[in-house]
């Protein structure tokens, strides 16, 4: 018999009608439900206590779609935010420690410095073999060497792609020119490690933009 996922003892006791203490009779049958039955009743519960969420926190008004509300990770991690700001760079940090959003004006570093306990404990415990510890912002352009400015990044992307890219910028820089730069990491649920990164970079007045799939093909979509 396969285990009834979201099944507990209590759960079990009420349907057969005993205490969760009373031990159960040799041959004694016992009811047990569907398991598409249990899955029906937590995908319910889940969209209650969400909707719940949402009417507590959009003082009282319905979302869009009643049937179907965001999530409650979604909702709780997709708000709240906390800005850290270090090396005149803001971040905006999720309740799960997560980098969500980063707008900064570039700078280059004199002296870059690095923390290589974070890039090897970045996205962690959701980092894939392959993966390097990455910079949202890199050292060369003073990227802080807090954890919040690393990412589980896929080796050929981040070598790749990403580094041809930081290199155009730095031109940039050294040229004399504003380079501004809209990082935005995309997560999947709780997971530690982005499976996209959206940026948008201005040079002078003109904006850029690409969307990086976090693993070996690189860069999609790019716009100029």
């Amino acid at each position: 018999m396969r285990d009834a996922q979201g099944l507990s003892a209590r759960d079990l006791a009420w349907l057969n009608g005993q205490s969760v203490g009373q031990p159960l009779q040799i041959g004694q049958q016992i009811k047990l439900p569907h398991q598409a039955y249990l899955d029906a009743g937590r995908a319910a519960k889940n969209r209650f206590l969400a909707l719940d969420h949402y009417l507590e926190t959009h003082d009282g008004r319905l979302p869009p779609d009643v049937a179907n509300p965001p999530t409650l990770v979604s909702q709780i991690l997709d708000t709240n935010w906390q800005r850290e700001s270090k090396n005149g760079y803001d971040f905006h940090i999720d309740i799960i420690a997560r980098n969500r959003r980063t707008y900064v004006q570039l700078s280059l570093a004199v002296s870059p410095k690095r923390s290589r306990r974070n890039q090897a404990q970045a996205g962690k415990p959701n980092r894939r073999g392959g993966d390097d510890g990455g910079h949202f912002i890199a050292a060369r352009f003073n990227g802080p060497s807090d954890r919040f400015n690393h990412f589980a990044q896929n080796a050929n992307f981040n070598r790749g792609s990403y580094r041809a890219m930081e290199d155009s910028w730095a031109r940039e820089l050294r040229a004399g020119h504003k380079v501004f730069v809209d990082i935005e990491p995309l997560y999947e649920g709780t997971s530690q490690r982005p499976y996209q990164l959206n940026v948008i970079w201005e040079i002078n007045g003109k904006k850029f933009r690409k969307k990086f799939p976090n693993e070996a093909k690189g860069a999609e979509d790019g716009k100029r």
